[in-house]
């Protein structure tokens, strides 16, 4: 599919994780994403367009941990180049794998390495 300038992109059948952050307003940016009718604005826009989203995770916190959590991500996960993460000193925030199992346990483990508990 065509994401914004990144272009065209080939997606593998299975799971996504996608790492972002809304310092304020984060109820407002959810409905935003899940929203069918929007003017696309960041890359995660596209994919929302053509995928399914079997759910997702939020969280709070004072500081900005996103780049954190998607670079230890980075470590252990195929990714896209450049997928949310133009502002970022990391790569992407687009991580992908066939077991959702593995990609959610290492999500789990990066959010509790910044002191954020959530339980799987």
């Amino acid at each position: 599919m065509k994401v914004g300038r990144l272009g065209e992109i080939f997606f593998d059948s299975g799971y996504y994780t996608y790492i972002g952050s809304s310092m304020s307003g984060l109820r407002n940016r959810l409905r935003r994403h899940f929203s069918r009718k929007k003017k696309k604005r960041w890359h995660i826009d596209y994919l929302m367009e053509n995928a399914s989203c079997e759910g997702f995770f939020a969280w709070q916190s004072r500081k900005n941990i996103e780049d954190k959590i998607a670079c230890k991500l980075k470590k252990k996960f195929e990714y896209i180049k450049g997928f949310g993460s133009s502002d970022s000193r990391c790569d992407s925030h687009l991580f992908y794998s066939k077991d959702r199992h593995r990609l959610l346990k290492a999500l789990f483990r990066a959010l509790r390495r910044q002191s954020i508990f959530v339980e799987f």
